[in-house]
């Protein structure tokens, strides 16, 4: 069968993502023997992409078409993009518009909340969770002349995990906008953050991807890409398992080291695998914080202490390694003496470069969910199409909101709100600790 498969987002805040889920799509079905083309809407700008759609679809006459919701919003609640899922929407009807074969709707962005997506899409099928077994079941049936009925969802675990089959054309605009390359490792959580969806997304038992393939997806993105940097996406990258020290080990001994970054938690990190992570080319550390003090990082659900991550931080800087965090005020066990501990601490971590959000999103499947229904803080007829934030009892968020402006409006390192400082956020991944400087030139002719 000829399938297209479409990304679907359009949200550059704080830089735009390659849609990794879209090319793991592709490479199951390619190696299935069906024909395949990838279409990104993104870099085309939505104005101009249904054009270019339109051109795809007269020259490739797709039989089905699947598309990858990656999110729903940017989860900042003070953002004016919360837009996204009507660009989502729109991008589903044009290609109704211009083409007769059935939509399938897949990605963690869908899975969140299947069928309140489904209802506002008017998309025929869709693939809640992993794709790779469910998506190759459909199309079979499909292409049997045994569709399932109209508005049928599928889960399916995936039998076994797949790399993403990269396409050349799309993956040059986000080499040329961030360096930034994607690549997953393996996948579920054992952790239980309260906020997170990862678990309920992918399981909270970890599957591993083959070492081999993972070091022959690692060289084929240094050999094509030469200037990128390689993030990889795994909800966090030095879990448990320690998979993460053959990888590293293997780009060792493979010459495969490169700039990377990715999920860092410190729960249970020391010394041996921070060395282990600079020799092999970590460049800027994604540090799993969020908490501010103790007791939210408690209310978090988070293993460790302020403290250790504190400890963590200087480490890594030690490194040479840049430090990214997020931080979070308004979550469980949040008082305003946390948040004005918060914001000490966080003033305090520099040079770590901090983005802050203001409460928590509310998405389906994270044990949060259970807390805001107790605390009378959801309707009966939400859903996770309509952007929903968490604030602890007592926390008022325009109080919250004008606290935290004025306490970072002056600090280079600490961005609130994210989309603030979008530009800044794209440099540090771009070039680490050794450009910070530029981030302070930049803070200080704002101020002027």
């Amino acid at each position: 069968m000829k399938i297209l498969v479409s990304a679907a987002n359009f949200c550059r805040e704080p830089l735009p993502v390659y849609p990794l889920g879209m090319g793991v799509i592709a490479a199951v079905l390619s190696a299935a023997g069906h024909d395949v083309r990838q279409f990104d809407p993104l870099p085309c700008g939505e104005n101009d992409y249904p054009a270019r759609a339109a051109e795809l679809c007269r020259d490739f006459t797709p039989d089905l078409v699947c598309v990858s919701i990656r999110n729903l919003d940017v989860a900042d609640s003070q953002s004016a993009n919360q837009a996204l899922f009507q660009a989502v929407c729109a991008v589903i009807a044009t290609w109704r518009r211009l083409c007769a074969a059935p939509i399938i709707l897949g990605g963690s962005g869908f899975t969140m909340n299947p069928e309140a997506v489904m209802k506002h899409s008017g998309a025929d099928y869709g693939i809640a969770g992993e794709g790779e077994s469910a998506i190759l079941e459909l199309v079979a049936a499909i292409a049997a002349s045994r569709p399932p009925v109209r508005g049928t969802i599928i889960r399916k675990p995936a039998a076994a995990l797949s790399g993403a089959r990269y396409s050349r054309q799309i993956a040059a605009y986000y080499d040329d906008q961030t360096h930034i390359m994607p690549l997953q490792t393996k996948r579920g959580c054992p952790f239980h953050c309260v906020y997170c969806t990862y678990p309920s997304l992918e399981g909270r038992t970890l599957r591993l991807r083959p070492l081999d393939e993972v070091l022959d997806d690692i060289s084929y993105l240094k050999m094509t890409y030469p200037d990128a940097m390689l993030y990889f996406t795994d909800s966090v990258f030095n879990d448990p398992s320690h998979h993460y020290q053959d990888i590293l080990r293997g780009m060792l001994e493979r010459d495969l080291t490169m700039p990377w970054t990715g999920f860092i938690t410190p729960f249970g990190v020391n010394g041996d695998d921070l060395d282990l992570m600079a020799a092999s080319g970590l460049i800027c550390a994604d540090l799993g914080m969020d908490g501010t003090t103790d007791a939210t990082l408690a209310g978090l659900g988070k293993h460790f202490t302020f403290q250790e991550a504190r400890t963590c931080c200087e480490q890594l800087l030690t490194r040479k390694v840049s430090v990214h965090a997020n931080a979070m005020f308004g979550g469980p066990g949040e008082t305003w003496d946390t948040v004005r501990e918060g914001i000490a601490n966080l003033l305090a971590l520099a040079p770590v470069y901090t983005i802050i959000f203001s409460g928590i999103r509310l998405l389906s499947g994270a044990p949060i969910i259970a807390t805001a229904r107790r605390e009378g803080l959801i309707a009966d007829d939400w859903d996770d199409t309509q952007p929903l934030y968490y604030y602890a009892p007592g926390i008022d968020a325009d109080t919250l909101h004008q606290q935290l402006l004025a306490a970072f409006k002056d600090s280079p390192y600490c961005v609130y709100p994210p989309s603030s400082r979008s530009n800044d956020y794209r440099t540090l991944h771009k070039y680490g600790f050794a450009k910070l400087k530029k981030l302070e030139l930049s803070q200080q002719r704002r101020r002027s």
